[in-house]
């Protein structure tokens, strides 16, 4: 309780200096609503020319589009400024952390906010009010509350990834030219149907970089899509066969992914904090 009361003071702080710069808030709410806006409109010329993609239509679309939108703005506002940490590093800052007899990972969660997820989160909104109500989506409250759970594991999973990738900087100083290259991947994943990639390559996100949890996995069981993954012929593994009449339990799996991922992050930063000497800075 005392280090969730601490982390919510820090929030708390770095909130007050956020506000003070409001234009500088307005102006990056409104880049990142046009930025979606091209994200959407390219995808809609793409579904234009072709009708559908891997039996998904534009409103389907729309739906794994939104759904990635809503986890990444959570994740956007709160965990955005992991890639800090290698700015910390070199410059020695993140020694301070250590000198306090708080959590450097509380801390490092604490110093910032970032506006910019906020955009993200109301064009999920949006895209996914227009999508539900386009494509006729009418469910329970279960349905209701597994999507929830899987928006908030969505957003883990984006932070555990990126814990990941920033805690490689306590072994190789920088780490952010990494983590570039794993969320450009990530960006083009969220925008498109798994299913319309390779066999090999979906066994990869779901398997080694589990980025078809975030939204894909979800967006299948909400939006009752039965999709064959013919991986039959060849012994991949059985974990892994779809056919078009049944969907695996283990597509229902994004919040314990998301676990998994996280105590795999906790445990990758746990081995870098203790091995940290400083940069000599």
């Amino acid at each position: 309780m005392k280090n969730i009361h601490l982390y919510g003071q820090f929030l708390r702080l770095a909130i007050l200096g956020k506000v003070q710069y409001k234009a500088d808030f307005l102006v990056g709410i409104v880049s990142i609503l046009l930025l979606n806006t091209v994200n959407l409109s390219l995808i809609g010329i793409l579904v234009y020319n072709f009708h559908t993609l891997g039996d998904w239509g534009i409103w389907d679309l729309l739906f794994l589009y939104s759904f990635w939108m809503l986890s990444r703005g959570i994740y956007g506002v709160f965990f955005w400024h992991l890639s800090d940490l290698e700015e910390m590093i070199v410059g020695g800052s993140f020694d301070a952390f250590l000198l306090r007899p708080v959590s450097p990972f509380l801390q490092l969660l604490g110093k910032d906010i970032s506006y910019t997820g906020v955009g993200d989160f109301l064009v999920g909104v949006l895209g996914f009010l227009l999508a539900r109500n386009r494509i006729g989506l009418y469910w329970p409250a279960s349905s209701w509350l597994y999507f929830i759970l899987c928006v908030l594991s969505g957003a883990l999973i984006q932070a555990a990834i990126n814990w990941i990738g920033a805690s490689l900087c306590f072994w190789t100083t920088r780490s952010n030219a990494a983590m570039h290259i794993a969320e450009r991947f990530t960006v083009l994943m969220q925008q498109y149907p798994v299913n319309i990639f390779g066999k090999y390559f979906q066994v990869f996100v779901t398997c080694f970089l589990p980025v078809a949890f975030i939204n894909y996995y979800p967006s299948v069981i909400l939006l009752h899509k039965k999709i064959p993954m013919e991986f039959s012929e060849e012994p991949i593994g059985f974990f892994i066969r779809q056919t078009a009449e049944e969907i695996p339990v283990w597509q229902y799996l994004s919040p314990l992914v998301s676990l998994l991922l996280l105590v795999i992050a906790a445990g990758v930063w746990t081995m870098g904090v203790r091995r940290y000497s400083g940069t000599g800075n």
